[in-house]
């Protein structure tokens, strides 16, 4: 079976499977699908959870052994198969063939791919897995598609927005769903619903009262980084310039900018880092790949390259990890640590020319 990922929730309501697969390189919709599973499970009385995270030569008996053996102090376990590089290699497929063909009792299995092209998705352990369980493809929002995309989640914060102001957060994002959840959640704080507007109206909506936003409402509550320090902190994370990035990063701190407008700049260019990296691993034409997804930054084409050969997979996926964190840190959900501090540690990381050296993440 294969679902979008916005229709998951339904699916979710009406039993859980006992395999997902989750697949696609949108990093919003990939999370959301992955966290409402393991919601979803731990509801069900999924107590324990283990993840394995294949990455080179693999010894997939592990997990054949792991599913064979409960633990003695839980009934059910989620086990989490992650496989980066969306190519599991010869013996891969053969495990995870004969894997999804007899799945493990109590125990639900989520496994995590990035997009795969055309061919892939016709292979034979792709549609075993299809077969068995349930695909959620997390794809990217069209263009066209994302101002009804940002009205439907304002409308599940008590918020209706006007067109103008719908169009102008659209083009604000610049298509990151990430950037564009964090304005929503801006709004939703800055506006709580049953407010009234600027104009002093509310949107009737249904049974209920919607709080109107107006295109006023949402550009004075999107903080709005320049457009030369966003283009700085980007350079400096793909140019290895870690003294500059720690300088633009201090300077917008002591200014007093928000975290969350300079966190979706940082968030887009890991993002895209990320894209290109599995891209690379799947064997596609990265000159193409770049061209199609960094194609606005020609000129920085030499340093991106230099930063996808500086930085491992495993480094970027940190990264990307650490940057939720820091937004719920910026929202007040992570009690422990500053998001500014753990801004510039990521930054730091990330721009040093061996950066190796410096993997130690911390919580």
């Amino acid at each position: 079976m294969n679902i979008p990922a916005d229709r998951l929730p339904d699916q979710l309501a009406r039993g859980l499977a006992a395999l997902y697969v989750v697949v696609g390189d949108e990093p919003l919709a990939a999370q959301e699908a992955s966290d409402a599973i393991r919601m979803a499970a731990r509801a069900a009385g999924y107590s324990e959870r283990t993840v394995y995270t294949v990455q080179g030569r693999y010894n997939w008996q592990g997990i054949f052994a792991a599913g064979d053996t409960l633990s003695l102090f839980a009934e059910r376990r989620l086990t989490e198969i992650r496989i980066p590089s969306g190519k599991p290699g010869v013996d891969g497929a053969k495990a995870l063939e004969t894997y999804a063909n007899k799945l493990p009792a109590d125990t639900l299995t989520l496994i995590s791919l990035p997009g795969l092209d055309w061919k892939t998705m016709q292979s034979r352990w792709f549609a075993t897995l299809a077969q068995n369980g349930v695909v959620v493809e997390a794809r990217p929002i069209d263009r066209t598609a994302l101002p009804g995309w940002i009205d439907r989640r304002l409308a599940r914060q008590g918020l209706r927005a006007e067109r103008a102001a719908l169009k102008f957060l659209a083009d604000q994002v610049e298509g990151n769903l990430l950037a564009a959840q964090q304005e929503i959640d801006k709004l939703a704080l800055l506006l709580p619903p049953g407010a009234c507007d600027s104009s002093g109206a509310l949107a009737p909506g249904g049974s209920e009262s919607f709080r109107a936003v107006t295109l006023a409402d949402v550009e004075h509550a999107v903080v709005d980084v320049s457009r030369l320090e966003a283009d700085a902190l980007q350079e400096a994370l793909v140019a290895g310039d870690s003294a500059r990035f720690a300088q633009v990063v201090t300077d917008l701190r002591d200014s007093g900018e928000a975290v969350p407008a300079i966190l979706w700049q940082v968030t887009s260019a890991v993002g895209l880092l990320l894209r290109l990296k599995l891209a690379a691993a799947q064997g596609d034409s990265l000159p193409a790949v770049m061209r199609t997804l960094w194609g606005r930054d020609k000129q920085r084409a030499p340093q991106i390259e230099r930063a996808l050969k500086r930085l491992s997979l495993a480094q970027v996926e940190t990264a990307l990890a650490d940057l939720a964190l820091i937004d719920r840190q910026a929202k007040g959900l992570e009690r422990v640590g500053d998001p500014w501090d753990t801004l510039l540690r990521v930054g730091m990381t990330l721009a040093q020319p061996d950066s190796g050296q410096l993997h130690n993440r911390t919580r």
